[in-house]
């Protein structure tokens, strides 16, 4: 895989505090959009925390994120030839117990968001 590939990019709530302490795990599969391949990814996910863009994260990408306890939209989008985006409201505190999103494309290469504990994912 590329080097520019290795890492995801534009990382916001990085910074951990005693206010910011619910940390959520976001983590990209494998699955590639169309004619993408590991060495050239021309369909990164962009994820999002409410409406700020929060990290654009290519093919088993990972990152964690330090929020404040609150509830949140969490959303993921693509643009190939259209924009297609997916999100969902979650509670996050401490009475979260799977604290795992994973990213993925379905067959049409249109992002989704799988946490177990929503039944909203895809």
């Amino acid at each position: 895989m590329s080097s520019n590939y290795k890492r995801p990019v534009n990382l916001l709530f990085q910074e951990k505090s005693a206010e910011k302490n619910q940390v959520i795990h976001v983590k990209r599969d494998k699955k590639l959009c169309g004619e993408d391949s590991a060495k050239q990814q021309e369909c990164p996910i962009s994820f999002y925390v409410d409406d700020f863009k929060a990290g654009t994260f290519y093919i088993n990408n990972q990152a964690n994120y330090n929020l404040y306890p609150n509830t949140y939209t969490l959303k993921v989008k693509n643009c190939t030839a259209k924009c297609d985006s997916h999100e969902i409201d979650i509670k996050i505190d401490d009475e979260l117990t799977n604290r795992e999103f994973i990213l993925s494309v379905d067959k049409d290469g249109k992002p989704f968001i799988i946490h177990m504990d929503t039944l909203q994912s895809q």
